[in-house]
């Protein structure tokens, strides 16, 4: 049996080739180079500068504190433009990363020490950042409006999710521990961890019904969110003028199908200024007084709004803050400077920090404030002009100020807390202080 014979197809000799194979084959080559030069040149990577953190530098979280401060030293400082609008938004902390914002650059600097871990930057518009989930979110301008989204790991700075859809030329961001919304005046809606929408209320393109919409055409001005509760402020003009507070299912069986839990016609000088899990609080102008009670319709106030459709009025401080309710919304959204702490919600009201009950959302107390609050070690730490007042979280009162030295800062100061280490916004700056050992 003669052993088997394997044939090799050593090809077309050089010789033997034309020259119209050398051609064809030159014309191959320059038309695949020319379709990746196309796609690289019009892709979102060739405008993006990435850099992550290398191993073993994710940033780490900072030590707990075991009581509030006795004395505060600056750490580091950084340029970084607030999150907020005028100047009066917190800083983004997500972890142990404080998220910094240069222009339309983004970077992941360690709260403990202030070194940058990782950047991340696109040479389009950036609309917003927000942080959760242990991620930072980022929001550009791309072709279809503000909403080219991607999430980092806030440790390495490392991709996490994308999203593209249609959205709005300016928005404002806002989040509960559950979700990332997005404010425009046409539209609001929300993203849960994998940047998935889970509900969009107002103007959609292509809507599920002619009646899915029922908000279509209104012009929202506030939005917020906790749990499974989405409450939004509205403007649909109606003939009396007053606007509308829709409170929502967060989380409804299809994203293109809100699902109203109650509704309430409300006066038009008002905004949403906090939220619970059952109920929402806005906080109406009237004529710029202080209400002399429940039953003052004309005063300055806070009216609370619950699901089951019931609201109790409580009289509250003229807000410096809101003061241009008294002639009508202004055209950028309104984003609360709020916060979700232990045992109350807050509202930075321009002149004081308002704490709220976590349920009912009565107001408890109010602290004179530069800014945002935050707790620590059973405390809260409030921005107070020359340093920053420790307060009783439970009774509203003041029990010591730690003086802290902002130079020629006399603007706004908003501040978070992350373990032992005190993060504020001043302005344009972000500065980090911590006890003196």
């Amino acid at each position: 049996m003669s052993p088997l014979r394997v044939r090799r197809d050593r090809g077309v000799p050089p010789e033997q080739r034309s020259r119209t194979d050398v051609t064809v084959t030159a014309v191959i080559t320059v038309a695949v180079l020319l379709v990746v030069l196309a796609t690289w040149y019009f892709s979102d990577a060739r405008g993006t500068s990435h850099t992550e953190a290398g191993p073993g530098e994710a940033v780490a979280p900072p030590s707990a504190a075991v009581a509030p401060p006795e004395n505060l030293a600056e750490i580091w400082r950084t340029r970084s433009e607030p999150s907020g609008p005028s100047g009066v938004g917190e800083p983004v902390l997500v972890d142990g990363t404080a998220v910094v914002r240069d222009g339309d650059r983004v970077a992941g600097v360690a709260v403990d020490d202030g070194h940058e871990a990782w950047s991340y930057s696109r040479d389009r518009h950036l609309c917003g950042v927000a942080g959760n989930w242990g991620r930072v979110v980022t929001v550009y301008r791309g072709p279809k409006g503000c909403s080219d989204v991607t999430s980092l790991a806030a440790s390495t700075g490392g991709y996490e999710d994308t999203r593209s859809s249609l959205g709005s030329t300016d928005v404002g961001l806002f989040r509960s521990l559950d979700h990332v919304g997005v404010l425009s005046e046409d539209r609001v809606e929300l993203w849960r961890s994998d940047l998935v929408r889970t509900v969009e209320v107002g103007h959609v393109e292509t809507p599920v019904s002619a009646d899915a919409q029922p908000l279509d055409g209104c012009r929202f001005s506030s939005s917020l969110t906790r749990k499974d509760l989405l409450a939004v402020m509205a403007d649909c003009d109606r003939e009396d003028g007053k606007g509308t507070v829709s409170l929502q299912v967060a989380d409804p069986e299809e994203s293109g199908e809100p699902e109203v839990t109650h509704e309430f016609t409300v006066p038009p000088d008002a905004e949403l200024v906090g939220v619970a899990q059952e109920a929402a609080v806005i906080y109406v102008h009237g004529d710029g007084r202080r209400a002399t009670g429940p039953d003052d319709y004309s005063g300055s106030r806070f009216q609370v709004l619950h699901t089951d459709g019931s609201f109790e009025q409580h009289p509250a401080d003229p807000s410096p803050a809101l003061t241009y309710l008294a002639e009508g919304h202004a055209d950028a959204p309104f984003i609360p400077v709020t916060g979700d702490l232990p045992h109350h919600m807050t509202w930075f009201d321009g002149e004081r920090l308002v704490g709220f009950g976590p349920t009912n959302l009565e107001p408890r107390f109010s602290v004179p404030a530069l800014g945002s609050g935050d707790a620590m070690a059973g405390s809260l730490l409030v921005p107070v002009p020359g340093g920053i007042a420790v307060v009783d979280w439970d009774t509203g009162t003041v029990e010591r100020t730690v003086p802290v030295d902002r130079g020629d800062h006399d603007g706004p100061v908003s501040l978070r807390v992350r373990g032992d280490v005190v993060v504020e916004q001043r302005g344009d700056e972000m500065v980090a202080l911590r006890q003196r050992p």
